[in-house]
This record gives C-alpha cells, structure tokens and sequence, in this order.
C-alpha cells in the first residue's frame, strides 16, 4: 500500500512537472514569435516609404541639375525618376489601402500622394517634347517642386503615422503576452491545484482503507485484512501448491494485569507484544490483532513445522519482555497449516483454534500444534 501510494504521488509529481515544461516552452517560443513578428507589417511600410523618400530627395538634386543645365542626359534622368518615383508612390498608396491603419489618420496623406501622382504625370507630358516644340523648363521645375513638397510632407507624416501605429501594437503585444504568460501559470496553478487534490483524496482514501483493516492501538493488522490475505494466499497455494501455516496467539490471564495495574498498563503491554510479534515473523507474514488480549500471524508458504517454530520463538520472546511495572506475560500457541488444496481458511481457523483451546486447558504458557 505505501509502494502504491509512492508511485502514485512519484506519476502525479512527473506529471505535473511535465505541464510545466510544456508550459514553460510554449510560453518562451510565443514570446519569441511575438517579438520577432510584432510590427513586422508596419516596418516594411516604413522601408517603402523610406526608400520613396529618397527618390524624392533626389528628384530635388536632378532638378536642380537641370536648372543649371539642360542637357539631354539631365532630361533622360529626370524621366527615368518620375516612373520610379511614381511607381513608388503607387507602391505607397496600395499598402496604405490595404493596411489595419484607421483610414482617418491617412486619408489626408493618401490624398497628397494622389495629387503628386497627377503632377508627376504632367511631367512625363512636359519631356515628351517632338518636333520644333522646346521644352517649357521653367513649369517643368514648378511641377517638379510641387511634387517633391507635396510627397516629402506626405512621407514624412506618414513615417510617424507608422511609428506611432508599430509602437500602438508592440504595446498590445506585450499586454497579450503579459495575458498569455498569466492564463498559462493560472493553468499550471489550476491543474497543480487538482492534482494536489487528488493526492490528498488518494492519501485519505488510502489512510482510510489502512484504518478499516488496521489495529488503532497496536498498529498491527485486523481480522478483516487477514480474511483478505487469506484468500489470496490460499489462490496462490492452489495455483503454485504449497500451505499456508496459521499461529492464533492468546496472552493468559491478561485480564488480571488491567485489574492490578489499570488499562493504560494493560495497552502499554499490548503495544509492547505486537511490536515483538513485528521483529519476530517473516516480511511476508502477517501479524493481526484478533481482539483483545487475541493475536494471530499468517504464515504464506508454511508447513505445520515452520508454524510450531515461529510459535515456540514468540512464546519464550514473550516471557523475556520488559515491561511496565515490571509485569511479566505468558501466552498460549495453537500453531496449524493447511494439508491439501481443498481446505477452506474457515477449517484451518477452526482446527487452529481448537488448538489453542487445547493450549490452555493443558496449563497456558506452551503451543499446540496439530
């Protein structure tokens, strides 16, 4: 019964370990996850926009140049520009559309880009110049600044619109994972809770089973519990052959020693027998209180022999016990064992126990053995 209430508690112990590591790891990879992942979408919008920036940055620089200089190398530049410009710009624009940012805090931005996308296009139509037509530089670099204003204020605010919106949302993935940590310790909580529950109930439960088959006084096992064992080990002995030896034990005169020196002498010598009884017997016997001043051992695995030996030991221990008072003891032996697989434990009781009768008519203080 211990070895089971060991293991018992070793597998809830393992058990709940296990849900802590599993906890524990689940917790590490979704804060790993979450740091890694959080703002992931928001940071890429801002490397768009941050690369859109510097193609406005040096459109400045080109029209500049081309203030100075109106080569056709400037012109093919200025071109080539525009289309990146403008294909960034629509870059922009779709990411913004299709973005969780409030369509409040960018209408205003989108808007701006829009304009600069109608601008640029007025651009391209100012280079396409053919025939005697001359290139009109002076609105060329009007629209060019208009542009370069127009999308250096839109980024610029919607950098901040960005960083603002990733900081919003690492601050919401760290409440998250705050609430994630704390449902997952309030689990382990939980089911450490249960689990102690359970090895309390199993503990009482098992307490209680030993008390039902158990001596409050002694310690030593009842009647109950040795009708149990009996019938396992009269299975087992028909299964394996072999017998199964019965001592039943009788303290005499034990009545007197409550009379002279009171009950708390009289369990003082009680406890004092059973606890030799438990030093005398084998590991795989069992020593029982019967009732009163009565004991029995089972003896699984026994001839008539073994059980007379035992007996005889027990006796001469009992007279040689110090206790009390200075109160000494005898005790009368009835010793049997089965002799073939048919007997009942009720015969062997019955026949162990006239015995013991026999013991004590013929003058206490000896064993009878059958």
């Amino acid at each position: 019964m211990l070895t089971s209430r060991k293991r018992q508690r070793r597998w809830l112990i393992a058990t709940f370990a296990l849900l802590v590591l599993v906890c524990g790891l689940a917790i590490a990879y979704y804060l790993k996850e979450a740091q890694r992942h959080v703002g992931a979408d928001y940071t890429a919008m801002v490397t768009d926009v941050v690369r859109a920036q510097n193609g406005v940055s040096k459109l400045r620089m080109t029209l500049d140049s081309l203030r100075e200089n109106q080569e056709n190398l400037h012109l093919h530049q200025l071109d080539a520009m525009i289309k990146r410009i403008a294909q960034r710009a629509k870059t922009v624009r779709h990411l913004l559309r299709q973005s969780d940012l409030p369509r409040v805090d960018y209408t205003p931005l989108l808007e701006e880009i829009q304009l600069a996308e109608v601008r640029l296009s007025q651009m391209v139509q100012e280079l396409m110049v053919t025939g005697d037509n001359e290139l009109d530089v002076a609105r060329l670099l009007r629209i060019g600044m208009g542009v370069e204003q127009s999308l250096a204020w839109a980024y610029s605010e919607l950098n901040e619109v960005l960083h603002l919106a990733s900081a919003a949302q690492r601050r919401l993935m760290q409440w998250l994972s705050t609430a994630v940590t704390g449902l997952l310790l309030l689990l382990v909580l939980v089911v450490g809770g249960l689990m102690l529950a359970l090895m309390r109930i199993h503990q009482q439960r098992e307490e209680l089973l030993h008390q039902s088959q158990t001596d409050a006084l002694t310690g030593l096992y009842n009647r109950r519990r040795m009708y149990q064992v009996s019938e396992q080990e009269l299975a087992r002995a028909s299964r394996n052959g072999g017998s199964l030896g019965l001592v039943l034990i009788d303290l005499d005169h034990f009545k007197q020693i409550n009379d002279i020196y009171g009950h708390p002498t009289g369990d003082a010598v009680l406890k004092a027998f059973a606890d030799m009884l438990v030093k005398e017997i084998r590991e795989v016997d069992l020593a029982v209180r019967m009732s009163g001043e009565e004991f029995a051992i089972l003896m699984p695995c026994s001839d008539r022999s073994s059980t007379y030996t035992l007996a005889e030991r027990i006796r001469k221990a009992t007279m040689a016990l110090k206790l009390p008072n200075n109160v000494t003891i005898t005790a009368s032996f009835g010793a049997s064992a089965t002799q073939d697989n048919s007997h009942t434990f009720d015969q062997l009781f019955s026949r162990t126990d006239k015995l013991l009768y026999k013991a004590k008519t013929l003058g206490r203080n000896r064993t009878e053995v059958s």
